[in-house]
């Protein structure tokens, strides 16, 4: 070797050529890395292989697997495999199953125990997956696998995760098949608005900014606040409409996402309010039937949507 490429000056040249090519454009270097690359790998091609076949001796792959190889019949094995596939299957079925119930129980909890039991005697809740809607539409109607056997009257409150009212039970139900008008659908629906925290506890809940949420049809509603009281994005709308039946009452039906000054009347703000949750959106909901409702006979028409109770 050269006087010149040995010892300090061969290890200075090489960081040197490493420098400049490390400084060379990407595209320059991209065609001969791969073949560097290769040149590099062929002295490890006999570890890998020896690897390779240690590895099918210990442990032989399933594409491999002889059957006559053990002694057993070819038709048993494939039989036996598919039978652990569908063991498995049920498995993950009963899993999943479970996971459902839980939540669906979670769910009838939190409504009844939002609902109190001062005012209503003997509250009952079902629950119902959402079996159709209109095709994803804006404001469309849900069905949903609870009926008249299952105790359900028009007018019955729906809740989706838990404590969101998600609408009304309408006149069209079935013995195992209920039509759900959703909350944005319906004329009106009155509410206070609170932050997301809660109410101040030291502070009368009338005080709260009151609205009465009018449907956009766009999915959203729109409400006239004519109070003083702090309004920002991110509030929660609670039911507080005696219209409604019982168990709505203090449900979250939205979130406040936009605020604007009414130049008419300059100490109203105009607020839109989106759903928290809608049912087209959900599994599965609850329905609460309220104290004294017979299954299969409406309640009585007050004008408002659902009537009263």
């Amino acid at each position: 070797m050269p006087q010149f490429l040995s010892g300090k000056r061969l290890d200075w040249g090489l960081v040197s050529l490493a420098f400049v090519v490390s400084l060379a454009p990407s595209n320059l270097l991209r065609p001969w890395t791969n073949d560097v690359a290769r040149l590099v790998l062929i002295p490890l091609v006999p570890v890998t292989h020896l690897g390779s076949v240690l590895r099918d001796r210990i442990r032989p792959s399933l594409d491999s697997f002889d059957p006559s190889r053990t002694g057993a019949d070819a038709t048993e094995v494939l039989a036996l495999n598919d039978e652990i596939d569908r063991l498995r299957t049920l498995y993950e079925s009963s899993r999943l199953d479970s996971a459902r119930l839980e939540e669906s129980l979670a769910s009838i909890r939190a409504t009844s125990t939002r609902a109190g039991k001062g005012a209503l005697i003997d509250v009952a809740a079902t629950t119902g997956s959402v079996v159709a809607n209109s095709n994803g539409e804006i404001d469309g109607i849900v069905r949903i696998n609870a009926g008249t056997r299952h105790g359900v009257v028009p007018g019955s409150a729906v809740f989706v995760r838990g404590d969101v009212f998600a609408g009304l039970t309408s006149d069209d139900i079935g013995a195992f098949i209920s039509t759900v008008t959703p909350s944005t659908r319906l004329p009106s629906i009155g509410c206070r608005i609170v932050p997301a925290s809660g109410s101040d506890p030291a502070q009368s809940i009338l005080s709260a900014p009151g609205a009465v949420l009018k449907p956009t049809g766009r999915g959203t509603w729109t409400a006239d606040v004519a109070s003083a009281g702090e309004l920002t994005v991110g509030m929660i709308a609670r039911v507080a409409d005696d219209r409604m039946p019982r168990s709505a009452l203090g449900a979250r039906v939205g979130r406040v996402i936009a605020i604007a000054p009414i130049e008419q009347v300059p100490l109203a703000r105009r607020i839109e309010v989106e759903p928290i949750a809608e049912a087209r959106e959900a599994t599965s909901a609850v329905v609460v039937l309220e104290a004294g409702a017979v299954p299969g006979d409406a309640p009585a028409n007050t004008g408002a949507p659902g009537g009263r109770r």
